[in-house]
């Protein structure tokens, strides 16, 4: 089978299987990468996907400059692909017992000092819609946890006196607790959120400034925007490690 065709069938399997759109996004980029790397070796088909193959692709990257940490997400993406293939009769092989990894580089994350969210938090200055609503979604990651993108698709109906429920990987959901300063942060922003829209309703908690879902991108891109002055690079990555030791 044509490689190109089986990543197109692949797609439409993890989408059926209700992967979210951005882990989809993610593969298909990723499968595009190894596309490249395999038509520059005139390899075209399944049945052509081997370990050698694979350890080939490992070494292109490397010598590409790419990180290890870089590589093996690619390398997983690849592997969850050739199973699929080697299941659906395609060809490729068993990665349950035939799968090589690169060696990773250790990565340093870098916690946030009380100092540090004291800043960002107070950054987030005025009375207007978009710095209560930054400082709640600050509050709300802090004193949370949660990951950027289960802020995002936090909903409405999610929302409860003194908890609110996460939907995390694999549709799994848990129970995170509303702390008195979460719940002030909150307050605020309901109010500001119905004087902004009170025409405009939308099912996810947290909105743009137009009224719609947020993004992983935003929610970056307004972590880094109160996050200048603080020492190291501020990622959205990090937010679960706000406050590790």
């Amino acid at each position: 089978m044509k490689v190109e065709l089986a990543i197109k069938e692949y797609l439409r399997d993890i989408e059926i299987r209700k992967y979210t759109p951005k882990t989809i996004r993610s593969y298909t980029v990723n499968l595009g990468v190894l596309l490249s790397f395999l038509e520059t070796q005139g390899i075209t088909e399944t049945e052509e996907l081997t370990p050698l193959v694979m350890k080939e692709f490992a070494l292109f990257m490397s010598k590409r400059g790419r990180k290890g940490t870089y590589i093996n997400s690619l390398l997983k993406v690849a592997k969850s692909f050739i199973t699929y293939c080697y299941n659906e009769g395609y060809g490729g092989f068993n990665t349950r017992y035939k799968f090589a990894w690169v060696k990773e580089e250790k990565p340093i994350i870098r916690a946030f000092k009380p100092k540090d969210v004291k800043m960002m938090l107070g950054d987030c200055v005025g009375a207007d819609f978009l710095p209560i609503r930054d400082r709640a979604i600050l509050t709300m990651l802090f004193e949370t946890g949660i990951r950027c993108y289960e802020l995002c698709c936090i909903q409405n109906e999610d929302i409860h006196d003194d908890f609110i429920i996460i939907k995390g990987k694999n549709h799994k959901q848990r129970v995170v607790p509303i702390t008195p300063i979460l719940s002030k942060a909150m307050i605020k922003y309901n109010v500001v959120k119905d004087n902004q829209f009170p025409f405009k309703k939308n099912e996810y908690y947290f909105v743009s400034f137009h009224g719609n879902q947020l993004t992983n991108s935003a929610v970056e891109h307004i972590i880094k925007r109160h996050g200048e002055g603080v020492e190291g690079k501020v990622s959205p990555h990090v937010c679960r490690h706000f406050f590790a030791q």
